[in-house]
């Protein structure tokens, strides 16, 4: 019987010398697309206060009210009844949910008083006033 000789396999390389070039431009084009959200809210004229403490952002919701009396929490509009029943859906998402009010200076108190009785209810009783730094 003949002997068949097998002929050598060449190797196969993967070129990575332009490996790096694609790695830096994925990482570019991820940097230049991505998009980062900001809170916008309802413009508001916020008090002066002589002292401020730093409230932890990822931990918090918060409700936006102008001296004309719209409501806004995390950037949704919301009437005072329905105050208690996103907040109760925040609480049940976080337990340790904080509730930040950002208010105009000029909001009368009755609509304030309206919307910490529907926190009352809510059972969100971690409540902050957001105040700027007098200057």
């Amino acid at each position: 019987m003949a002997k068949i000789k097998k002929s050598a396999r060449p190797e196969t390389a993967i070129p990575t010398a332009s490996m790096s070039d694609i790695a830096f431009l994925l990482l570019l084009f991820f940097m230049v697309s991505t998009v980062f959200v900001r809170e916008k809210g309802i413009p508001v004229k916020m008090p002066k206060a002589e002292s401020i403490e730093k409230i932890p952002r990822n931990h918090s919701a918060t409700i936006y009210v102008n001296k004309n009396g719209v409501i806004s929490i995390d950037d949704f509009a919301v009437l005072i009844p329905d105050v208690k029943y996103v907040m109760q859906k925040k609480l049940a998402e976080d337990f340790n949910v904080l509730t930040c009010f950002r208010t105009d200076k000029d909001t009368s108190y009755g609509i304030m008083s309206d919307i910490l009785n529907q926190l009352r209810e809510a059972q969100t009783l971690r409540v902050y006033f957001e105040a700027k730094l007098k200057r």
